[in-house]
Order: C-alpha cells, then sequence, then structure tokens
C-alpha cells in the first residue's frame, strides 16, 4: 500500500485511536498532576515535510516556543512525537508541577517540560500501538529548542522523510492558562504498514 492510498477511512480510524489514547493521557494526568485535561479532537494529516506548519494549527510561525521530541520504533512503524509548549505558559506549566510562584531558571524550565513530555508522549504513543496490536520502544525524550521561534526551528530541521501522517493534539489543562501541542510524527516509510493495521481495525 502506498502513501497516496491514505482515504477518509484511514483518517477516520486514526482519529478514532488518537481519541482512545487521548483518554488515556488525561487519565496518567489526572493521577500525576491532579488536573483535568480538556480532550482534543485529533486532527489527522497526510502532508509533504515541507509543511509540518499545517500539523500545527495552535501556533505562529512567529510563537516563540520550548519543545521536546521523542523518537518511537518497533514492529514495522517508527516516527517521532513534537510537544510544543509557548513560552508564555511555561509559567503554568511549573504551577501544574507544584511549582507555583518560584522564578525557574532555564534549566528547571527543561527539566519540567521533559518531565511532562515523558508523560504525555509515552501515554499517546502507547494507547495508538496497542490498539493496533504494535510492540513500539519509545526513546528517550530530548530537548529540541527552548526559547526559540517556532519557524526558524522548523526550518532548521531536516526531517528524514518526505511526506508523513501527523496527528495533533492540542491540550488544555482545566485550572490553569496552559496549553500545549502535540504532534505524532509517523515516517514515510512505514506508512503501508500503518495503513494495513489500521484498516485491519475498521474490518
Amino acid at each position: 500500500m502506498e502513501a497516496a492510498e491514505f482515504t477518509d477511512d484511514i483518517r477516520d480510524g486514526m482519529q478514532e485511536i488518537a481519541n482512545v489514547a487521548v483518554g488515556q493521557s488525561a487519565e496518567k494526568v489526572a493521577e500525576n498532576c491532579s488536573a483535568f485535561i480538556h480532550m482534543p479532537i485529533p486532527r489527522v494529516h497526510l502532508i509533504e515535510s515541507a509543511d509540518i506548519m499545517m500539523a500545527l494549527t495552535t501556533f505562529e510561525e512567529s510563537a516563540r516556543v520550548t519543545a521536546v521530541t521523542q523518537a518511537f520504533i518497533g514492529a514495522g512503524v517508527s516516527g517521532e512525537a513534537m510537544l510544543l509548549f509557548s513560552d508564555g505558559s511555561l509559567g503554568e506549566l511549573a504551577a501544574l508541577m507544584g511549582h507555583g510562584g518560584q522564578v525557574l531558571s532555564d534549566a528547571h524550565q527543561r527539566e519540567l517540560v521533559l518531565e511532562i513530555a515523558s508523560l504525555l508522549i509515552a501515554t499517546c504513543v502507547q494507547g495508538i500501538s496497542q490498539q493496533l496490536s504494535l510492540d513500539v520502544m519509545i526513546k528517550h525524550p530530548a530537548l529540541y529548542g527552548q526559547h526559540t521561534l517556532l519557524g526558524e526551528m522548523l526550518r532548521a530541521q531536516r526531517f528524514p522523510w518526505k511526506r508523513t501522517l501527523a496527528v495533533e493534539l492540542n491540550y488544555r489543562f482545566e485550572g490553569f492558562d496552559l496549553s500545549c501541542d502535540l504532534v505524532v510524527l509517523f515516517h514515510e516509510r512505514c506508512l503501508a504498514v500503518l495503513f494495513d493495521k489500521i484498516g485491519l481495525l475498521l474490518d
């Protein structure tokens, strides 16, 4: 199956799978941070690597962000997830994680972003892979950019694919002026396997 065979059924199926994974993420955050997440509506795009901004609908290219990436691989499927916070929301992230009222250094902010990224990304990717009966290994999160213009950060990155299936999730935390974007990117070389697995689940 070629990437060009991306259909409305595949899109809808992936959206439903992501919906379940979001619910699992919300439960994990509630357990760890005592905060309720407003359930995002997943957005599913098949895009060219040059059009990655299309998968980040809540950010402008001129936004300053702190971003984390986390790769995953296994069972014929590979990709990476990217979690982005606007710089203006980092104080609220600190409050969410029990550090409200403190002036945090850049190093401490990085620690908090990596911690919440590990929680949100791992839960979401595991939720997707388990529904598709995929055994996926998730690597450690890595800082992608800090206090960086989003457009500049993305233009400096050479993605290892021409096309990708992108699943965007925008999380909002009740009681905090805080939201973040999680986008899961599936590498082009695994799309045939991914689409086949989604098709089997739909049958």
